[in-house]
C-alpha cells in the first residue's frame, strides 16, 4: 500500500464538532426505498444519478435524504490545465506525496480497492474515500470514516459529496478548471445529529470546510504547479515508489501548465516528454 501523509490544524471547538461530522461513518440499517431516489439537481448543477449503481444509488441517497448539515463550496478556479487536473485527481496518493515533499502538509491517502482509498487527516479523522462516479465535468464521492476526539471518543457518519469540474479562461487567457462541491453529511448518533441542528448556523460552515479539505489539496498543488513546475517536477523526481514512466508522464501534464510566477530553475529535473501523455481512464459503475 503507498500512504503519503497533510496537517490540519484544530482551531475552535466548533470546528473540532465539524471535524467529527463530516470524516465519521458507520454501518446503518438498510435503506428505505425513498432514499434510493436522488435528485439530479445538486447545487444547481444537473448530475447523471440515473447511471449509478442501484446499490450505489441507494447508498448516496441514504445521505442526501437524511443529511443532518450541508453546504455549497464554491465556485473555485485553480490554474491548471482541465486534463492535468483530472490526472491528479485519479491518483491521491500522488498528491499526498508530492504536497508533503513540498513542505505544504500531511495527508494520508492509501490504496484500497479500485477508486477507494482510506483517508487519514492526522488530526483523529479516517475514512473511506469512495469515487462512485466520474465523468469529464461530474465526479461522485461517497465517504464512510468517523472522528475519535476528546468531548465525544467516537463519533461516526457518512458524506455524500457531488463535484463539478468545469473548463475556463482566466482573466489572463490562461487555461484553468471551475470546481464547485455539494456536499451532505450524516451522522450516526442520533444525539449529536440533533445538537448539531441545533447549532447548524454556528458549525454548518465549519463542517463544510472540513469535508472539503481532502479536495482542496489538489486546488493546493495544483497552485505550486501553476508558480513553479520545476520545482513540483523536481520534488516528483525523489518520490521512491513513482516508476520512471509514472515520473515521466507526470512531467509532461506539468509542462501543459502556463507559469503564473516564474521561479528558479530546479537542477536535476527530468526533461518534459516530447509526446503528449494520455492518463489511463478509470471504469465508472454502469446502470444494473
Amino acid at each position: 500500500m503507498r500512504a503519503t501523509s497533510i496537517v490540519f490544524h484544530p482551531t475552535l471547538t466548533w470546528l473540532l464538532v465539524g471535524c467529527w461530522l463530516v470524516g465519521s461513518t458507520a454501518a446503518t440499517a438498510a435503506p428505505s426505498t425513498d432514499d434510493c431516489i436522488v435528485a439530479a439537481e445538486q447545487g444547481g448543477v444537473l448530475f447523471p444519478v440515473d447511471k449509478l449503481h442501484a446499490s450505489t444509488r441507494c447508498q448516496i441517497g441514504a445521505v442526501v435524504n437524511g443529511y443532518t448539515t450541508a453546504g455549497l463550496i464554491g465556485p473555485v478556479q485553480t490554474p491548471v490545465t482541465p486534463q492535468l487536473y483530472e490526472y491528479l485527481l485519479d491518483r491521491p496518493p500522488l498528491i499526498a506525496a508530492l504536497i508533503e515533499r513540498l513542505g505544504l502538509g500531511t495527508y494520508q491517502f492509501t490504496a484500497r480497492e479500485m477508486n477507494q482509498f482510506w483517508v487519514n487527516d492526522g488530526d483523529g479523522t479516517q475514512g473511506l474515500l469512495t469515487l462512485v462516479y466520474q465523468d469529464p465535468t461530474h465526479r461522485i464521492y461517497h465517504i464512510d470514516g468517523y472522528h475519535e476526539g476528546q468531548i465525544f471518543p467516537l463519533v461516526r457518519a457518512k458524506a455524500a459529496v457531488f463535484m463539478t469540474i468545469l473548463p475556463v479562461t482566466t482573466t489572463e487567457g490562461l487555461p484553468a478548471v471551475q470546481t464547485s462541491l455539494m456536499t451532505y453529511t450524516r451522522l450516526d448518533a442520533s444525539l449529536l445529529a440533533g445538537l448539531i441542528r441545533i447549532l447548524r448556523p454556528l458549525v454548518g460552515d465549519a463542517v463544510t470546510r472540513k469535508l472539503s479539505r481532502g479536495f482542496e489539496v489538489t486546488n493546493q498543488l495544483s497552485t505550486a504547479i501553476a508558480q513553479d513546475r520545476e520545482q513540483v517536477a523536481q520534488q516528483a523526481s525523489l518520490v521512491p515508489w513513482l516508476s520512471p514512466t509514472e515520473l515521466q508522464t507526470l512531467i509532461g501534464w506539468l509542462y501543459t501548465v502556463p507559469q503564473r510566477a516564474a521561479g528558479p530553475p530546479a537542477v536535476g529535473t527530468p526533461a518534459p516528454s516530447a509526446t503528449s501523455p494520455t492518463p489511463a481512464p478509470l471504469p465508472m459503475q454502469a446502470s444494473p
